[in-house]
């Protein structure tokens, strides 16, 4: 048994969905035979004191209140729990971009999902294409502007992206929740929705619209011999006019279907896409492959959300579940990937200075 740091809330607006998945991640490492040390993070990035942090955990509280003070005082509470690994499950920035994931390999605690640089990559919407293009990944047709070039241009980046056609998205370069995120049908619209997503980040990302389906794959590994596994594929049903952030979290109007009807082959195809896909960016422990697929059965890699969604719910555990990897085993695999990624870290590192003393040595 392992006493797991069960770290979650954040400054994010995934905030309250973070608190949620929190207590089924707690439920799979009760089954897994670990111990979870509640670890809350208030919206103001200040790490919660035990007693908060467990009220939220036990469900007392629907989200973390706002600490106060400053937050580098507070991440005592981290280190002083003396916890032998981290699972953190915080969503969106500052928790699955590989700021969190940073500090705990500073620390030196095995953690939970991906390392420092697919998370970082994965939460950036257009790093994440340019490496998926580069290894023959399909995406979805795109442009991509920051601020300053878009402030000096706005009618050259409007005559660059018509070529995309309409409908066309526009989004902020990185975050997630689909925040900023808007449909554009009118030519006469592009430029106040681009200047509406650089509310949200210093870039934006414009693409092609995709008529067609939304379909997911989770992804888990690697195991014991350095394989990846893709799970069952489910389907997301808008119950507005595209999957944004109301639909996920204020409406509650879109249908999550699992496992989704497909052509044969199809749940083949898109699972060894999320393999790549997830592996093209260095991923290691889960992430959820985000699919859209056009009604000629043209397939694009729209995300990868390397810290999914984990409430009773969420397609992550669901798939797996329906893949026969119920909620205790999952947990307690990403806590073994965890483990085992850490060993090898310090292995390396061994190696390191193993070699540069044998340098120093023949120079004596």
């Amino acid at each position: 048994m392992a006493r797991v740091g069960l770290v979650f809330g954040g400054r994010s607006v995934e905030h309250e969905v973070s608190v949620t998945s929190a207590r089924t991640v707690a439920q799979g490492l009760g089954e897994a035979g670990h111990e979870a040390v509640a670890l809350g993070i208030g919206p103001d990035g200040v790490w919660a004191d035990r007693e908060t942090s467990e009220a939220a955990l036990g469900g007392a509280l629907d989200r973390l209140p706002a600490g106060g003070g400053a937050v580098a005082p507070s991440l005592a509470r981290l280190l002083e729990a003396g916890v032998d690994a981290v699972f953190p499950i915080v969503h969106g920035t500052w928790g699955e971009d590989g700021t969190l994931q940073g500090l705990f390999e500073m620390a030196d605690l095995p953690y939970v999902g991906a390392g420092v640089t697919a998370s970082a990559l994965a939460m950036d919407k257009v790093l994440t294409k340019r490496q998926l293009e580069a290894v023959g990944i399909p995406v979805v047709p795109y442009e991509t502007i920051d601020r300053a070039a878009f402030d000096a241009d706005p009618a050259g980046f409007v005559a660059r992206v018509a070529p995309l056609g309409l409908p066309l998205f526009v989004k902020p370069r990185a975050g997630g929740s689909s925040v900023g995120v808007r449909k554009v049908s009118e030519r006469g619209a592009v430029e106040e929705a681009v200047r509406f997503a650089l509310e949200f980040d210093a870039g934006v990302l414009v693409e092609r619209g995709i008529t067609g389906r939304e379909l997911e794959v989770a992804v888990l590994g690697p195991d014991e011999t350095g394989t990846l596994r893709a799970s069952a594929v489910g389907e997301i049903v808008p119950g507005k006019e595209f999957y944004d952030y109301e639909d996920k979290y204020l409406s509650d109007g879109a249908q999550l279907i699992a496992p989704a009807e497909l052509p044969d082959g199809l749940a083949e195809r898109l699972g060894a896409l999320a393999v790549e896909a997830f592996a093209a960016i260095g991923g290691e422990g889960m992430a959820r492959v985000d699919f859209l697929i056009e009604g000629d059965g043209r397939s694009y890699v729209n995300e990868i959300n390397t810290l999914p969604g984990f409430t009773s719910i969420s397609m992550y555990p669901r798939l797996w579940g329906l893949s026969g990897v119920p909620l205790g085993e999952l947990v307690g695999r990403l806590v073994d990937i965890a483990f085992a990624r850490h060993r090898e870290r310090r292995r390396l590192d061994r190696g390191i200075r193993e070699w540069i003393a044998e340098l120093e040595a023949r120079e004596r």
